[in-house]
């Protein structure tokens, strides 16, 4: 999900701010601005269409195949969710109403080896996406838009950037990534040459008259809130790469002002889009700031790519489950942008998802839920509904909607909370948008709705950022757009936070009309669901370091050896000292490339971690003290105190990388990862004994199969768990507090679950208590990474890797690498979600 980063290295900076006022003061006849209105920017060249009998938009909406055309998209991250229940998931949103699907594109997902240079697409394997495309366009009919980025933000590794793509960065200064530089551009394009080959077989205008395909595709990424210079360069790069490949279909952005009504001849022909996160009560000015951008780029539909669909997770914070963005705020942000005219929403997330394999970016949990109306485990509830319902009133009132005047007006006799306007179609149909924006008390009576008077935000109007600051959005436009009609009266019921829209026919009352969202057919439950699993024991292993080594060329980084993941890796070195030097130099000293934790053992024993402390590399979450200066190769991330363990002749020491995540934003976007250097001192700001390391890319358990489900017994430990206690869903700080007795250690628990009736879905979830961090694997399927600190407790597994019924076993593997509460296992379970399971039709 693309929020707003602020890039320079001045922390202080917290938010960006957005201004809409390159407007200027002209009103529009046709749109029915007055005098006061902001003035709208004619751009230098008109919009352009290579193929206008199949795609294209004016200042109202799309036009697909000669047919004005609403947009309802819902985002869903093919990455996220496995292949297997990507049918699962295309049905449900198509049962939920939608026409198009949207998905972010990462880079680093596709181009997994660094290439030998610029024309090197050896590397490049878009066939998972491919798949998606076609299962989504062909299968279930549905129109596709593609947001290859480069930068896609989406709380994803790097931010979609390739993690070896550092190596050809300068290393130093300003932020490069994202930059005007030539070096990042050339990258930029490269990616682009290889992904828009795709794009381009399977856009719109090249599939059969009434046939699917990708409508849009959007260059960069709310660039608004990256401060650099010249944005217009990569911009005008980026575009030029899409035509170059024979992409002719709309091109998009996101709040990026340098295509907003552009007099470029180039950017003119990309127009921009909103997003939306706004506060619980901050609903309204979804319509004062959709009516603003229509005026700002008059000849381009009003879009909004991103509609707040709920919140991510971070390590140590609150579950997206336990966010304020519920179903009320969730349809009162659709019912405030139609009101505000737009023809284009996305909600953002429509289906929730996992960060398989720990691609999540750095101090994001494993669950990215979202707390979305397709839930991570794929159940639908209130959100799904609401949007079901919305979806109901696009489709009935498509034609007269899209074409329709108005937007917020001036509302008489009306409780203090309550917002609204009215939109007139051709036809004289009158849409009557109205919310109750009191969260805690409904609002009925009477409302006099006055057309032409100005409705005045409540407040300051802003979004809502990734590290939720609130970023200043500076309107304009809040007059509304309608032909002057008498006032009218309407009554009205709302529940708390309650909206809807009261359609009027063409000569018809107020009390004639009709109101929507109208009654959805509930979701069928199963009366009882299926006993939750215990795990009586368990088998404990620790980690033999039985890996294949190799010698650490000098100054390599990970991604220069191929690891092109998240994955825990193994260093080693062996260093002969004499009888002063194991008494004198006991400063145990580690430069990484990225400030990652690294855990270390010396003659087979623990020393005590000097620096990050040792709550720090147990959370092992994000550091924003740290995001803004460029790790250097004489800073030592991570300290030892080696004394007594130090000894004269042969020492041997085995360390464990654990890469806590690419992080999607600030320095640590462009930083390799891995070790640069170890050695042992006798002060912390120096090496005096170099240590020569050898590097091994897998841990010796997975060169061993210990994840998989047909590993060998031998070896393993036997560990009663105790049955009796709950085990929490979810909670911070409640890990168990063992001591660390190695630097990382396996366990596996095996389980059968009934069979599976196809009459009945139930998705399933490891509950799980311990402490330790690391990689989970299910039937040797990775399912994320167990983060002890919380607050995620539950993990889910996949009904497609499960297996079911008598005699069945399933297999789950978790590699902890031991904290300072070491690496324990109390109690875990196999459990259904609750209110998840569905009757099937």
């Amino acid at each position: 999900m693309a929020r707003y980063m602020p890039v320079r290295i001045n922390r202080l900076i917290a938010a960006a701010i957005l201004t809409a006022s390159a407007a200027l003061a002209v009103p529009n006849p046709s749109k029915g601005g007055d005098a006061g209105s902001a003035e709208q920017v004619k751009p230098l060249s008109e919009k352009q269409f290579a193929h206008p009998e199949r795609i294209r938009y004016d200042g109202y909406c799309f036009q697909i195949e000669g047919k004005d055309t609403f947009l309802y998209c819902a985002t869903f991250h093919y990455f996220r969710t496995p292949k297997e229940l990507w049918r699962d998931r295309f049905q449900k949103i198509k049962d939920a109403g939608f026409n198009t699907v949207e998905t972010y594109t990462p880079w680093n997902r596709h181009e997994r080896r660094m290439p030998a240079g610029l024309d090197d697409f050896s590397g490049v394997d878009v066939s998972e996406l491919e798949a998606w495309l076609k299962m989504a366009q062909d299968e279930f009919g549905f129109y596709t838009i593609v947001r290859p980025g480069p930068f896609i933000c989406a709380e994803w590794a790097g931010g979609g950037y390739p993690r070896w793509l550092a190596a050809f960065g300068p290393g130093q200064g300003d932020f490069w990534l994202r930059s005007a530089d030539k070096d990042h551009i050339a990258w930029s394009v490269h990616w682009y040459d290889a992904v828009c080959r795709l794009f381009a077989r399977e856009q719109l205008t090249c599939k059969p008259v009434g046939g699917k395909g990708i409508i849009m595709i959007q260059i960069e990424n709310e660039y608004n809130y990256h401060d650099c210079r010249d944005k217009a360069k990569l911009l005008l790069a980026l575009y030029d790469a899409v035509r170059r490949s024979g992409i002719d279909i709309p091109v998009f952005t996101c709040l990026t002002n340098e295509c907003r009504a552009s007099q470029d001849p180039a950017l003119s022909q990309v127009f921009d889009c909103d997003n939306y996160y706004v506060g619980l009560t901050d609903t309204p000015t979804c319509a004062l700031r959709m009516a603003d951008l229509r005026k700002q780029q008059p000849d381009a539909p009003g879009f909004v790519a991103e509609l707040q669909n709920g919140w991510f997770a971070t390590i140590g914070g609150s579950l997206s489950e336990d966010h304020y963005s519920d179903s009320r705020h969730f349809s009162a942000i659709h019912w405030m942008s139609l009101l505000g005219g737009a023809s284009g929403l996305v909600p953002y997330v429509f289906v929730g998802g996992t960060h398989f394999g720990n691609w999540g970016s750095r101090g994001q949990t494993t669950s990215y839920d979202f707390n979305a109306s397709i839930r991570e485990w794929g159940a639908r509830g209130a959100k799904y509904m609401a949007a079901r319902g919305i979806a109901q009133f696009i489709r009935e009132n498509e034609a007269r909607l899209l074409r329709s005047e108005g937007g917020p007006c001036q509302l008489q006799s009306a409780e203090k909370s309550l917002f609204g306007g009215v939109r007139i179609a051709a036809d004289g149909t009158r849409f009557v948008f109205l919310l109750n924006n009191d969260p805690e008390k409904p609002a009925a009576g009477n409302v006099t709705l006055v057309l032409g008077q100005t409705a005045k935000p409540s407040g300051t109007i802003y979004n809502i950022d990734q590290n939720s600051n609130k970023v200043l959005i500076d309107i304009k436009q809040t007059a509304a757009e309608a032909t002057a009609i008498p006032p009218f009266e309407v009554a009205y019921d709302l529940g708390p936070l309650g909206a809807g829209v009261l359609v009027i026919p063409p000569g018809k009352t107020p009390a004639e009309g009709v109101w929507y969202p109208k009654p959805q057919e509930p979701i069928t439950r199963p009366a009882t669901l299926p006993a939750p699993v215990r795990i009586a024991c368990v088998l404990r292993r620790d980690e033999d370091f039985a890996a294949r080594w190799q010698p650490l060329p000098e100054g390599k980084s990970l991604p220069e050896l191929g690891v092109d993941d998240q994955r825990y890796t193994l260093y080693r070195a062996k260093i002969s000292l004499s009888a002063g030097e194991a008494s004198g130099q006991t400063r145990l000293l580690v430069n990484s490339f990225s400030r990652d934790i690294v855990t270390v053992q010396i003659n087979g024993k623990l020393p005590n971690r000097t620096h990050p402390s040792d709550a720090y590399a147990a959370s092992a979450h994000r550091n924003l003290d740290t995001s803004f200066t460029r790790i250097g190769p004489a800073d030592f991330d991570n300290r030892f105190d080696a004394a007594g363990l130090l000894k004269e002749g042969e020492n041997e020491f085995v360390f464990l990388y654990e890469n806590i995540g690419h992080e999607h934003g600030y320095i640590p976007m462009e930083e390799l990862c891995g070790i640069r250097t170890a050695g042992l001192g006798n002060t912390d700001g120096a090496i005096v004994k170099p240590l020569t390391l050898e590097v091994a890319a897998d841990l010796g358990g997975i060169v061993s199969g210990w994840n998989l489900p047909g590993a060998s017994r031998d070896g393993w430990k036997k560990l009663d768990l105790d049955t009796s206690p709950v085990i929490p869903r979810k909670g911070n700080g409640i890990q168990l507090k063992g001591k660390p007795d190695a630097l990382l250690t396996w366990y596996r628990m095996e389980f059968e679950l009934p069979a599976a009736d196809p009459a009945v879905f139930v998705p399933w979830a490891l509950r799980i208590l311990a402490s330790g961090n690391g990689e989970m694997y299910l039937n040797g399927h990775n399912i994320g990474r167990h983060f002890e600190a919380g607050q995620q407790r539950e993990y889910y597994l996949p009904e497609c890797w499960l297996n079911f019924g008598p005699g069945q076993k399933n297999v789950i593997a978790l590699g902890l690498r031991q904290t300072i509460n070491g690496a324990v296992i109390g109690a875990a379970e196999i459990a259904p979600y609750p209110d998840a399971a569905e009757i099937r039709k």
